[in-house]
């Protein structure tokens, strides 16, 4: 599959606490269509040429959005409401979870977990 380009404005999500810091990209109807699900989708590419690979989240409107936390804000220098060019392709090479030691301890301790554990999981 070729890259997926397009450009998108950063944008704070009106309903976030105050806390949270992220800022979103809502990608065109167009360049989600090209995604393979309209659930969570995994891809890896460039915003304003930095490298980034994430899980992009369901907007619950039939596109995805790419959610910038504050590291990726500063290695792309994006602030809300500037536009971010982008170049995403899908991957299925998802990441490991991180899992607390206390939650492997439980889940190596019990067969049946484990494997619901696996069975949930992306990978």
């Amino acid at each position: 599959m070729s890259a997926i380009q397009f450009k998108a404005k950063a944008y704070k999500p009106e309903n976030a606490a105050k806390s949270n810091k992220d800022l979103l990209l809502l990608l065109p109807q167009s360049a989600s269509d090209k995604l393979p699900s309209r659930g969570m989708a995994l891809v890896e590419g460039t915003i304003n040429g930095t490298s980034f690979k994430q899980p992009l989240e369901p907007n619950g409107e039939g596109s995805h959005l790419v959610v910038l936390d504050l590291k990726l804000q500063k290695e792309t220098g994006i602030k809300a409401g500037d536009i971010a060019a982008l170049s995403i392709e899908p991957s299925k090479d998802w990441p490991e979870p991180r899992i607390p030691a206390d939650l492997k301890r439980a889940l190596d301790s019990n067969k049946g977990a484990i494997n619901t554990w696996k069975d949930i999981t992306p990978m």
